[in-house]
């Protein structure tokens, strides 16, 4: 993640007792671009980690959490004091709402034209937007869904100009919005073509939606808030948090959608591959802000193999498994 400033929040000049809409920045919360890992000797399948079972959500069960919510109804999760902010990414709501079900998704299989990316991406987004409302519904609390700027001219935003040859695509909290090139997609992913495997376009799509999910869940102000005035070690640790956490929530998405759109395993696996090259530690001397090539596909997966939001609490685990 890439911020232009750090950006005072309006309204903390009230104190911790300010009810305030806590955002991030105004910089974009990116997907890099990929750069797929040498064939030879790489593992594709990520490392076996992740949160325990039952995960410690602190003084609330899963259950309570859920009940607590749905007795206030309509919360907007965004607006907290400063004394919320670990609430709001240790013991989320969404985290008690369980498994995701199986999402009814129909899509036209995309293609290197621009008309047929924007077609298949205008579906996928529809079937995101159903498949998590219903999650914030359950939760008891207000989602809004995404502005979508699927672009085939270079244009400006709150977030900054796009294309930007550092972002495969881009989500800005400060509009909401979702900015995917139709064409520099395709340029910064791989050159896969669409035609053939369609799922690392998915992936991308539900990792943003993923950044529009904590923005709403108030993760995305939350992480911000708490860091924003410490040092860039700090911040770059809480980066790989929401980052992977983003993974992690794609991921859950992914697997409800698997059989109407297709992701077989030997695509899953060609995406693993993909998103292990994403790493930070693959680059070679960039920003350590999104988590290593391990971790990235390994929360990816997580959300995969479990379809549980509960298990993409990335803010409870050790540092070893968001490094």
């Amino acid at each position: 993640m890439t911020f232009a400033a750090v950006v005072v929040i309006a309204g903390l000049a009230g104190g911790d007792g300010a009810e305030v809409p806590a955002t991030p920045g105004v910089g974009p919360i990116a997907t890099k671009n990929a750069e797929l890992p040498p064939t030879e000797g790489v593992e594709a399948t990520p490392p076996s980690f992740g949160p325990p079972p039952k995960l410690d959500l602190g003084s609330m069960g899963e259950s309570e959490i859920a009940l607590a919510a749905r007795q206030s109804m309509g919360v907007d999760l965004r607006y907290m004091r400063r004394a919320d902010t670990t609430a709001r990414l240790k013991r989320n709501p969404l985290y008690g709402t369980g498994t995701m079900r199986p999402t009814s998704c129909r899509a036209p299989r995309p293609s290197t034209r621009p008309g047929d990316m924007l077609n298949y991406l205008n579906a996928v987004t529809g079937c995101l937007d159903r498949a998590w409302a219903g999650k914030f519904s359950q939760a008891g609390a207000v989602f809004l869904q995404p502005r979508r700027v699927y672009w085939s001219r270079p244009g400006r935003g709150p977030c900054g100009t796009y294309p930007n040859p550092r972002f495969a695509a881009y989500y800005c909290p400060s509009n909401r919005g979702m900015y995917i090139g139709l064409t520099h997609l395709v340029q910064q992913t791989g050159r896969t073509d669409p035609a053939a495997n369609h799922v690392p376009y998915l992936a991308v799509l539900a990792h943003e939606y993923g950044h529009h999910v904590q923005t709403m869940a108030g993760i995305g102000g939350a992480w911000w808030w708490e860091v924003s005035n410490r040092s860039k070690a700090a911040q770059d640790a809480h980066s790989r948090r929401n980052e992977l956490q983003a993974q992690c929530l794609a991921g859950v998405f992914i697997r409800t959608v698997r059989n109407p759109l297709g992701v077989t395993g030997s695509r899953w696996n060609d995406v693993l591959r993909m998103e292990y090259g994403r790493g930070d530690d693959q680059g070679g001397g960039g920003p350590r802000d999104h988590g290593t090539g391990d971790h990235y596909a390994g929360w990816l997966h997580q959300g995969w193999k479990y379809a549980r939001i509960g298990y993409c609490n990335t803010w409870v685990v050790p540092a070893s498994q968001v490094s």
